[in-house]
């Protein structure tokens, strides 16, 4: 082994410092030392359930996908449990090589984290499988390293901002409170200032093990709401039913929603949400539930300034930690035009607009410049499971996709169509359908 492959080998680097810095110059060595035709190295994410390219050898610009390995599959399945070695002959397997075959080890630290995967034209032999085992045990240690910290500060960090701006909500306390007695809370907001996130925040402090279901629309025929009002009631059972947009309802669901409250027997608890000011025509007994027991969330724009400093430099650190960029710092400049910014989609805008700067931003500083009004608007979120809404579902995984695709092969378009399994004229329209580009 040469001097300075054995250097990086024993460098006393460790944890994150040894996966972002040595790991990429050791696989390249080793890969070059071994005349392998090509290699990759794939490991989780430390925060989240996917997993990323950490290093990569003789791909060429355009690089390469193992569509065989998608997670999920046969041979997926095989390797992430195979404690030796596992072959894949370049006769049955589309390898990158027109005559090489391919050999990968998985890489375990607690659990299985990843793999490392070489292509050669001759065997491997037994020093090498030696050697590259020994070097996915070390990855594995190092990846471990980088666990409890990041791990604790997702514990610390997660829900933060919000958590900052319900301390601005004056009159929650009070709502809680008698939660438990009427079983009933009316959330009142601008668009995008939390009336979900809230109404959710409520239900698991006080309900955490019961089940929670949102319903962001309902049938206009009378009959086939009042059946749903049935099943939805069941499927809750003592848990919580949100409504969503009740100022879209009508007379007639006004009415058989307030009557299906007041003599079904339903044992769970009820939200409804709503715009700050409802027009149009509500029925007495409406308008009597919707003012039960109801809160008021602000707009960030009229949140004291230090407040709204806190909850900006909160989602920043949350965002970063998502997108595995935790060493990212906010600008001076930055926080001063996020703050000086109108928000009239609240959370959802100020969130789109801060994970913006935070993909495009080619340095270790978010600046202003990286926060541009007009730049792609990427709604990331996608809704939770008792969401209804199954085009804005559709929508929402298509974007976390293609951003999480975008990620991990740093904007290659060829390589994030290989991936996602579509032509890059595909990806290209979905990319400005969804507004990512």
């Amino acid at each position: 082994m040469p001097l300075h492959t054995a250097s990086l080998f024993a460098s006393t680097q460790t944890g994150k410092e040894w996966m972002e810095t040595v790991l990429p110059a050791l696989w390249a060595e080793l890969c070059t030392e071994f005349g392998l035709f090509c290699g990759v190295v794939v490991l989780k994410a430390e925060d989240e359930d996917s997993f990323y390219e950490s290093a990569s050898f003789g791909y060429g610009e355009d690089g390469f996908y193992y569509s065989f390995l998608n997670r999920g599959s046969a041979e997926w399945d095989k390797l992430m449990s195979s404690k030796m070695p596992v072959s894949f002959s370049g006769k049955e397997f589309p390898l990158f090589g027109k005559t090489t075959d391919a050999l990968s080890i998985r890489i375990v630290s607690e659990e299985s984290i990843g793999f490392l995967l070489v292509e050669s034209e001759e065997a491997n032999s037994f020093a090498t499988i030696a050697l590259l085992s020994l070097f996915a045990e070390k990855i594995g240690k190092e990846w471990g390293k980088t666990l409890a910290p990041s791990f604790a500060r997702q514990t610390s960090e997660t829900d933060t901002s919000y958590r900052f701006f319900r301390e601005e909500i004056p009159n929650l306390s009070s709502a809680i409170e008698h939660f438990e007695s009427k079983k009933i809370v009316s959330i009142f907001g601008a668009p995008g200032s939390g009336k979900k996130t809230l109404a959710k925040w409520i239900h698991h402090s006080i309900h955490p093990e019961a089940p929670i279901l949102v319903v962001e629309s309902v049938p206009d025929h009378f009959g086939k709401f009042e059946k749903a009002l049935t099943e939805w009631g069941k499927e809750s059972r003592s848990g919580s039913l949100v409504f969503t947009n009740v100022q879209t309802f009508s007379l007639g669901q006004q009415q058989i929603l307030s009557d299906w409250w007041s003599k079904s027997g339903f044992e769970g608890s009820l939200f409804l949400l709503g715009p700050a000011e409802i027009g149009g025509e509500i029925l007495p007994e409406f308008q009597q539930i919707l003012r039960n027991n109801s809160v008021y969330l602000p707009s960030l724009s009229f949140l004291p300034k230090p407040s709204f400093a806190r909850i900006i430099q909160s989602i920043f650190l949350e965002l970063c930690l998502q997108q595995n960029r935790s060493g990212l710092l906010l600008s001076e400049g930055g926080e001063k035009a996020l703050l000086g910014k109108v928000y009239n989609e609240n959370f959802v805008e100020l969130r789109n607009t801060i994970l913006s700067g935070i993909l495009t931003c080619r340095s270790q500083i978010v600046d202003a410049s990286d926060l541009e009004v007009g730049r792609s608007r990427m709604d990331l979120e996608i809704p939770d499971a008792e969401d209804l809404d199954l085009r804005r579902g559709i929508e929402a995984l298509e974007r976390q996709k293609i951003l999480l695709a975008m990620r991990i092969f740093s904007g290659n378009q060829i390589r994030m169509a290989k991936a996602l399994g579509i032509s890059r004229g595909s990806l290209q329209y979905k990319m400005k359908q969804l507004g990512l580009m």
